[in-house]
């Protein structure tokens, strides 16, 4: 059997022995004859399951099954049949997606005598090179058996190591990787900065090109990807292109604030490798999770489909049947307090999903999280939802495209706020301005259509290639761009990319106040900025009376983070973007459906592009718009 990602529709979907499946997945730490029967009985067709001998960070086993790499060369994969007679007995015509963890067993480590933990030291264990020639004969050796033994059920692999199963690294003192570095930058005395002097709260906020901290990051964040594009090539010598391959990995926006700690920045190089077909993300955390949230993405997403690649939308929130102890007797996080709350955050995820033509993954977390009769109904409407969807032809219609650069976080201080500041705080009040936006990494502008948009927004791009700032010179001139902070700063200067003349602004706590909207960084940043340009329209002003927003032509500045959904959406009608609503809110738009939730008024309105009729897919109902604007009770 041979599996493959095919277009349906505009949609990327699953075709699995020459069928077609649409994306939607079961996946648990915990799976169990229970909750594998509810999801199959509700619809759901294929299922993950996990291969791993190893504690998660909750101190509790991945899979209660276990592991399969038992001895030096010795593979055991009992507890993969095992867990396969299971899937089987109650998926009985699922399709299965195996992940294999290759971190070093607690056996392999006190064996070699190895002193650091590739869960833990990830960026480290690379130059581990017994571990790395072992592991990889265990993911070749594992492919083959699951190949031999299931490959006319199973349709898709995944493979894993580091922390979370994500490749986390923590950052922490390597006497392997110091020198490493020294090697790679020719200096036999160059500074390795310590994790404390990288940790440093001491403005400025941000470490210029030639600082130790910058350099040492950067050359980490060479490593695991490297490490990633080794496994993955030594898969496809066992699966030959034949099967679907996917992992977790390349967020710009970190769970924690270690953004560059974690060694991840470097991710482009994984999603441009044609090895790999498929990259798997949790949903957003923090606020993007609250039952008045706005549903969001870990992963610049709309890049992932650039790269001719699934995005996998893993939805592992915590249910209202989720307030139970775990195997170890801990607590985890509470998650929503009534089906209500659930059910409502579950809507929106699929939308949030859906959209940005991704997989659905239900993760039932630790087994039980689905268990009421009122969330297995839910599953089975949301199923047949998303069965209406993917019959529809789908393509963007974003008029807002939105830009994060990875490598540009390496210049920003993680122990300060800035990175939140300037992206997922942002990106999240962009979700709420009333209009759609596509999400992409920098280095990937030159291959959007750019013809699409009417709004650009740099979102933390300090440091701008050549190639990219020729592209916005020579093709985005008469198109709205809008910077925020410090673009270009370590590339040849801000007012090289913005043509608005900008003077230091001597004040770190400096707040912007937008029609009595009052914003800013959340803690004390340096370098900060105001604008100097008389020939600058002011949008926006500093709380002294200096200017902190303009527009000048197509080119508008941002001084600082944290800015407000209302000027984002003033700035989008001001390009000429369609505002679909003015009031806050998650909202979400493509060819094929609108979504709007707010649990902050029931009295609806939507400004639709063009007059139509529309069919509420959820709670059932037709509507039809009057001079474009649709008008609903929620």
């Amino acid at each position: 059997m041979t599996s493959k990602i095919i277009l349906h529709n505009g949609n990327r979907v699953f075709e699995i022995d020459k069928k077609k499946y649409y994306p939607c997945a079961f996946r648990s730490f915990r799976p169990t004859p229970a909750n594998v029967s509810l999801f199959y009985r509700n619809g759901i067709r294929l299922f993950q399951m996990q291969c791993s001998g190893i504690n998660s960070t909750l101190g509790i086993p991945y899979s209660n099954y276990g592991g399969a790499w038992v001895g030096d060369h010795r593979f055991d994969f009992s507890a993969l049949d095992r867990q396969m007679e299971m899937f089987q007995k109650f998926a009985p015509d699922g399709y299965f997606m195996l992940m294999v963890l290759l971190d070093m067993p607690d056996w392999w480590i006190k064996q070699h005598s190895c002193d650091c933990d590739s869960f833990l030291h990830i960026g480290e264990s690379g130059f581990v090179k017994e571990w790395v020639e072992e592991a990889t004969e265990y993911l070749k050796a594992f492919l083959e058996y699951a190949e031999s033994r299931y490959g006319n059920r199973v349709f898709a692999y995944s493979f894993s190591a580091g922390q979370a199963t994500e490749w986390f690294d923590s950052f922490e003192d390597s006497p392997r990787k110091s020198e490493a570095y020294r090697n790679a930058v020719g200096q036999p005395n160059a500074h390795v900065p310590t994790l404390s002097e990288i940790r440093n709260k001491d403005l400025p906020s941000l470490y210029e090109t030639d600082s130790p901290a910058y350099q040492y990051m950067k050359f980490c964040s060479s490593l695991t990807p490297q490490l990633i594009l080794h496994f993955a090539s030594a898969a496809q010598e066992v699966l030959h292109h034949e099967k679907i391959l996917g992992l977790f990995f390349g967020y710009s926006d970190m769970p924690v604030n270690w953004q560059n700690q974690t060694g991840t920045n470097g991710y482009e190089a994984v999603w441009a490798s044609e090895d790999i077909d498929m990259m798997f993300s949790p949903a957003s955390y923090r606020n993007s999770r609250l039952a008045d949230g706005v549903s969001s993405y870990q992963y610049t997403v709309d890049s992932v489909a650039l790269h001719d690649k699934l995005y996998l939308h893993e939805i592992d929130h915590r249910t209202y049947l989720s307030h139970y102890p775990l195997d170890n007797c801990s607590m985890i996080d509470r998650g929503y307090d009534t089906a209500e709350e659930t059910i409502r955050v579950l809507r929106r995820e699929l939308c949030a999903a859906a959209v940005k033509d991704g997989a659905l993954w239900w993760f039932d977390f630790m087994g039980g999280y689905y268990a009421s009769p009122e969330l297995e109904a839910e599953l089975r409407l949301e199923m047949s939802v998303l069965n209406r969807i993917y019959e529809k032809s789908h393509r963007s219609i974003s008029e807002i495209a939105v830009f994060v650069d990875p490598m540009s976080f390496l210049h920003m201080k993680d122990s300060t706020s800035i990175t939140v500041d300037c992206v997922r705080n942002n990106r999240d009040a962009l979700h709420e301005c009333g209009a759609p936006y596509d999400y992409f990494n920098l280095k990937d502008l030159p291959r959007v259509n750019r013809k699409q948009y009417k709004m650009f927004v740099f979102l933390n791009a300090l440091d701008i290639s050549e190639e990219v700032k020729q592209y916005i010179q020579n093709e985005l001139a008469d198109s709205t761009k809008v910077w925020l902070y410090a673009p270009n700063l370590f590339s040849g200067g801000t007012e090289q990319v913005c043509d608005i003349k900008l003077c230091p602004k001597n004040d770190p706590n400096a707040k912007v106040n937008y029609r009595g909207k009052i914003f800013g960084f959340t803690e004390p940043t340096a370098p900060m900025y105001s604008v100097n340009d008389s020939s600058a329209e002011v949008l926006a002003s500093y709380t002294d009376g200096t200017v902190a927003c303009a527009r000048k032509g197509k080119q508008v500045y941002l001084a600082t983070g944290n800015v407000p959904p209302e000027l984002w959406r003033e700035l989008a009608r001001q390009s000429g973007v369609h505002i679909y609503t003015d009031k806050p809110g998650a909202l979400y738009a493509d060819s094929r459906f609108i979504a709007r939730q707010t649990v902050h008024e029931t009295e609806i309105e939507l400004h639709l592009p063009f007059d139509c009729v529309l069919e509420e897919l959820f709670d059932g109902g037709v509507y039809k718009t009057d001079h474009c604007v649709l008008k609903y009770e929620a």
